[in-house]
Order: C-alpha cells, then sequence, then structure tokens
C-alpha cells in the first residue's frame, strides 16, 4: 500500500461533456479554489485503449535506441522543446533531468494538416515554430500516424471539457467572450504534446534520493489552458528487452510494482496527495492560462511525479503522454499574449 494518501479525482462521461449536462457544481469541484484541478473523462471512443497501448509502448522503444539515433531526433534550436529531449530540463532542485526522456511534437497539424508548427512571425520561439522531427519508417513504423491519432483524440475531448468550462465561466464571470476557451483549444496551432519515458531506476539511487518526492519531475504548474494525460504504462524492461521486431506493442503490468510511484498533486491546502488515472480514462489537468482567462475560478495545480524505487521495482519503466492544449501565439492571456507568457515560463524551466 501507499504511504500517502489518495484523492480520487472527480470523474465524468464522455457523454455528459457531449450533451452539455456536467453540473456546475462537478466543474467547481474538478477545477475551482478547492478543488485538486483535475478532472478525469470516462467511456471514451472505442479506439482510445488502443492508441494508448500502442503509443506508450512506442516510448519504451524510443528511450532504447542507439545513441546516435536518439542524437538524430534532437533540436537544439528548439530549446530541445521539439524530437528528442533528456537531461536538458532542471529541477526544483538545481539539477537537470536525466532519469526521464522526452519526446515533444508540436500539434499545429489538428488546426491544419498543412501546418507543423505554429503560426505567426516568431523567430524568438523556435520552440513552437519549428517543424517536427519524426523518425523514420524503419526506426520506428507508424509511429507518427499513432501519435497524431492519439493526440487527435485527446484534444478532441480537451474541446468538449473547455466547453463545459465556457458554459460556467459565461454564467459567473462579467463580460466572459462567449465560448472563448473552446475557442482557444479548438483553432490552436500552439498546443503540444509530450510523449514520456521514465527510465527504470538507476541501481544506483540512494534511499535518500529515492525518497525525494521531487527527484523525477520537479513540482510544477503547467503553463496552458488544459493538459490531457493518459494513465501510466508500467514495463518491465529488464525481464523483457523490447524488440520493435517482435512488435509494437509491449505487456503491461497491471500496476507499477512500487505503489508510491505516480502522479502527486498538491492540494490547495498544501497538502501532498497520489492521484491515480485510470487506464480506460482521460484526465484533464489545470494551467496557469486556464487560470487567468477564468479570472481565478479555475486554479492551476501544482503536480510533480514520482518514479518507481530500484528497490521495489528493478527494471520497471513508466511511460505516459501529455498533451498541453494552448492558446495560439497571438492570443491574449491576460495583458501578454501567450508567446509572451510562454516564453517567461520556458526561460524559468530551462
Amino acid at each position: 500500500m501507499s504511504t500517502y494518501a489518495k484523492a480520487d479525482p472527480v470523474t465524468v462521461s464522455l457523454d455528459e461533456l457531449e450533451r452539455g449536462t456536467v453540473p456546475f457544481e462537478k466543474l467547481e469541484d474538478a477545477f475551482g479554489p478547492e478543488s485538486l484541478g483535475i478532472l478525469v473523462v470516462s467511456d471514451l471512443d472505442a479506439k482510445f485503449a488502443a492508441l494508448r497501448l500502442r503509443l506508450l509502448s512506442y516510448a519504451t522503444h524510443l528511450g532504447n535506441l542507439p545513441a546516435a539515433d536518439l542524437a538524430a531526433l534532437e533540436c537544439e534550436e528548439a530549446k530541445w522543446l521539439v524530437g528528442w529531449s533528456c537531461g536538458k530540463e532542471k529541477l526544483d532542485n538545481g539539477k537537470y533531468d536525466t532519469l526521464k526522456g522526452s519526446y515533444y511534437v508540436n500539434c499545429a497539424w489538428y488546426k491544419d494538416p498543412k501546418l507543423d508548427g505554429a503560426e505567426g512571425d516568431y523567430p524568438h520561439l523556435p520552440e513552437y515554430t519549428k517543424g517536427n522531427i519524426w523518425p523514420t519508417e524503419e526506426i520506428l513504423p507508424g509511429f507518427k500516424q499513432t501519435f497524431q491519432e492519439l493526440c487527435a483524440l485527446i484534444i478532441d475531448t480537451a474541446v468538449l471539457v473547455a466547453r463545459a468550462c465556457d458554459r460556467y465561466a459565461e454564467k459567473n464571470i462579467t463580460d466572459y467572450k462567449k465560448g472563448y476557451l473552446e475557442h482557444i483549444v479548438k483553432t490552436s496551432s500552439s498546443s503540444k504534446a509530450r510523449l514520456l519515458h521514465y527510465f527504470p531506476p538507476p541501481s544506483s539511487a540512494t534511499e535518500e534520493s529515492e525518497d525525494d518526492l521531487d527527484s523525477w519531475c520537479g513540482t510544477h504548474l503547467d503553463h496552458g489552458c488544459l493538459t490531457g494525460l493518459t494513465s501510466a504504462m508500467f514495463v518491465d524492461e529488464k525481464s523483457n528487452l523490447p524488440s520493435i521486431q517482435n512488435g509494437v506493442e509491449l505487456e503491461e503490468l497491471a500496476a507499477s510494482p512500487d505503489p508510491d510511484s505516480g502522479l502527486y498533486i498538491k492540494n490547495r491546502k498544501g497538502e501532498v496527495v497520489k492521484v491515480g488515472i485510470p487506464r480506460s480514462c482521460l484526465a484533464f489537468q489545470t494551467g496557469e492560462a486556464l487560470e487567468v482567462i477564468t479570472q481565478g475560478k479555475f486554479k492551476a495545480v501544482p503536480h510533480f511525479v514520482k518514479g518507481a524505487r530500484a528497490s521495489k521495482a528493478p527494471g520497471v519503466a513508466r511511460n505516459t503522454l501529455a498533451v498541453f492544449t494552448q492558446p495560439n501565439l497571438f492570443d491574449k492571456v491576460d495583458h501578454r499574449d501567450f508567446a509572451t507568457f510562454a516564453k517567461e515560463i520556458v526561460e524559468r524551466n530551462h
């Protein structure tokens, strides 16, 4: 059993979102000032489960590619926020994070298949405007198609969550622009996806470092509107060394061998609680842009991830996907456009 308190997030069905029947009380419980800042959506499209398993399996295949292949997928010009990134992000403790690898994709194609990066003249923001880098079909066959299909499903769902937020905001915020958040999520060329591979915990880790809650992903706020999250996939890479030649889909452990690994949220009382996302569901977390747009009615959520400990889960990797739905770079968040807003945060974290 986990040694940390667990909290159950608010859950709504996809049907409730589609019909526009989510009660305002549920939205307040999910995103409001006293909330965890997270909403779980159940009863998703039937293709979700297969797409999730396939893409999260790709994360392990990606993380085990030869160093030369991974280096070819890096983009220093985009501050390593396009393509492969490992060891470039600084955590709260001031150290660079080498315990996970990330694969970043700009989701401008969701708005227009002809787009490969954010619209507008923003030479100082290559992390949003640079075209995506994809592994060749020889290295990871089907990776791009699977990635885009799952991201499209998640953004489609985020549009419905945004519509529910708009209904609430239109009733509770003076002069709120009708349908504003849905418009931002649906028409943005700046949304970004991050496929994460938490490497198996190093056997050299000390007990002190394993117990450091922030050792895997420092506590932070997302700076977009709504962040779509899949549940984590745990893979025993020690017992079953992954090989793309044997097929993409990998055997998924029923749960993490370390019950303390997973997503943690700092609630409004400053307490740390562990939050689980059911495998068949998506979760949506609030970001800083949403908090500003809703004039504080909905609050951004401080959160972090704790990886599995070597003493509990030797050889076990953790894979997950986050999709950050964000305003266009030219959209106003407050007195700043999102380009200014995002640049300040990226420079703070990288």
